[in-house]
């Protein structure tokens, strides 16, 4: 088992889904264009790099940017800085499941 900290501090355990884990190196997923939802490295390195970006640092703000990603995002989104742009655009929309 291996262990994925970012400079938020945020790692697997703070995940609420479950994702398939693939090794990756770090170079490739800052690199990639493109974001594999279903690749737990993946995820958290988009969120800790969103969290960079916008100031945010909070368990609570980082469980709602996995929920949004997991169960709101359209499936045709797949470009990191559309991603981006689709989470400031829809941080504060109420969505019902």
């Amino acid at each position: 088992m291996f262990t994925i900290k970012y400079k938020q501090g945020f790692d697997k355990e703070c995940l609420t889904y479950t994702y398939k884990w693939e090794a990756v190196s770090n170079t490739s997923l800052k690199n990639k264009k493109t974001l594999d939802r279903t690749n737990g490295a993946e995820i958290l390195r988009f969120i800790n790099d969103f969290f960079s970006s916008q100031n945010l640092s909070s368990l609570m703000s980082f469980k709602k940017a996995e929920s949004l990603i997991y169960n709101h995002l359209p499936i045709n989104i797949k470009d990191k800085k559309e991603i981006t742009f689709w989470l400031l655009k829809n941080w504060d929309t109420e969505f019902y499941i």
